[in-house]
């Protein structure tokens, strides 16, 4: 169950196959609604943590453009 007390949508089997066999996290770099970062480089992942704002507006890390030069 979820917080609203609906049952989830995600399958969780599914999910911890994917963390058991290391699965990489589907990502396309020309597809700009899969974010401004690879999710399965870890370099990338660790530039995006530390460059990306702090604090309350930390979600805009989520927003494509929103780290330093890629404006």
């Amino acid at each position: 169950m979820t917080i609203s007390g609906q049952p989830s949508k995600t399958d969780w089997d599914r999910v911890r196959r994917s963390i058991a066999t290391d699965e990489p996290i589907p990502y396309d770099a020309n597809d700009p609604d899969d974010g401004p970062y690879d999710p399965n480089d870890d370099e990338a992942v660790g530039r995006i943590l530390t460059e990306a704002p702090q604090g309350p507006e930390r979600g805009a890390i989520l927003a494509v453009g929103s780290l330093p030069g890629q404006n």
